[in-house]
């Protein structure tokens, strides 16, 4: 140090050096929490659990009891409170115990069998709505035969089109997805929405042994996530509560019904266009088969004009690479 300079004092024992800030981490150290805090962070703790045990947790593709978008809770209850009875049902057995005079609502008629559909229709239903229904379903065979599906529409809402009372009432509705082509019912059916070559909402009336038939092409206006718009509440509500009792059928994999058709074969479990699609596809196969085989003659033997020794070829092969210094190249052969 020069001459003349007073020496620096040294900082009292425990004290920080000016030169260092107080840093978040040493703050949240010498932090001690007070009784108050911990009062308020387990009364924080306990209304939460509370709330995730009371609240409405239950979700599920139109389930009447849901609340997530694809649930169906709204429509449920709305149905409910106009005095209506909504059985949430999963067996055929459940369901053909409830259905004489009611309306059946089937939210997926991939599942059930032919024989299960059979079921429920002895029990004599009113109205049976398949949602977002195929053909070569027994479910869609045995209900709305002959009917054929065009191409599918966006969301932009389409006017009804018809002369359904349930539609005039509901006017415009969002309905994506799946469209039906009800040419083949001639002036027997209502196709409403769109227009008879396109129809999303297909209405067969009741024949000898069978019930009106409703095909809705997409799920869309019963969820929760699609009730408020246009008019699908008032068509779902329509389609839904025409009759005081609704069974409301969500088919599951556990019924005891599916266990009666164990023993089917596979050309009874799979749909009847599949049989007739693979016997195309083998043809089609035999034929490109047969075409490349043909191109495929003898063997052509030309007469080279010089004949080079594989060894010779390997010798001048290896001095190029030598000249070269391709050592990886000569690493790879």
């Amino acid at each position: 140090e020069p001459p003349g300079t007073p020496p620096v004092p040294a900082p009292p024992a425990g004290s920080r050096s000016s030169g260092f800030e107080d840093t978040a981490w040493d703050r949240a150290r010498r932090w001690r929490p007070t009784r108050t805090g911990v009062a308020i962070a387990a009364l924080l703790l306990v209304a939460l659990v509370v709330l995730m045990l009371t609240g409405p947790r239950r979700a599920g593709y139109l389930d009447p009891a849901a609340v997530d978008p694809s649930g169906s809770r709204a429509v449920a209850t709305i149905l409910g409170d106009l005095g209506i009875r909504v059985s949430d049902v999963r067996t055929t057995a459940d369901v053909a115990a409830n259905a004489r005079g009611s309306t059946v609502l089937i939210t997926d008629s991939r599942l059930p069998s032919g024989a299960m559909i059979d079921s429920v229709l002895d029990a004599g239903p009113a109205r049976v709505i398949l949602v977002e229904p195929f053909p070569g379903t027994p479910a869609f065979d045995r209900l709305a035969a002959g009917t054929e599906l065009t191409d599918p529409a966006e969301g932009d809402p389409v006017a009804p089109g018809c002369q359904l009372d349930v539609a005039v009432r509901a006017g415009s509705a969002s309905l994506p997805g799946a469209r039906y082509d009800t040419r083949s019912w001639s002036a027997s059916a209502q196709a409403c929405y769109d227009d008879p070559e396109s129809a999303a909402v297909l209405v067969i009336p009741a024949r000898a042994g069978r019930p009106e038939v409703v095909l809705l092409g997409r799920a869309h206006p019963l969820t929760n996530d699609g009730l408020d718009e246009q008019g699908n509440a008032a068509l779902a509500l329509g389609l839904l509560g025409e009759r005081d009792d609704l069974v409301w059928w969500r088919p599951s994999p556990r019924d005891p019904a599916l266990a009666e058709d164990a023993d089917a074969s596979v050309t009874d479990l799979v749909p009847a266009w599949v049989v007739p699609v693979l016997i195309q596809i083998l043809v089609a196969c035999l034929l490109v088969v047969w075409w490349r085989s043909r191109r495929l003659g003898r063997l052509v033997v030309e007469p080279l004009p010089v004949v080079v020794r594989a060894g010779q070829t390997t010798s001048g092969h290896a001095r190029l690479l030598h000249t070269h210094h391709a050592r990886a190249d000569a690493a790879l052969h």
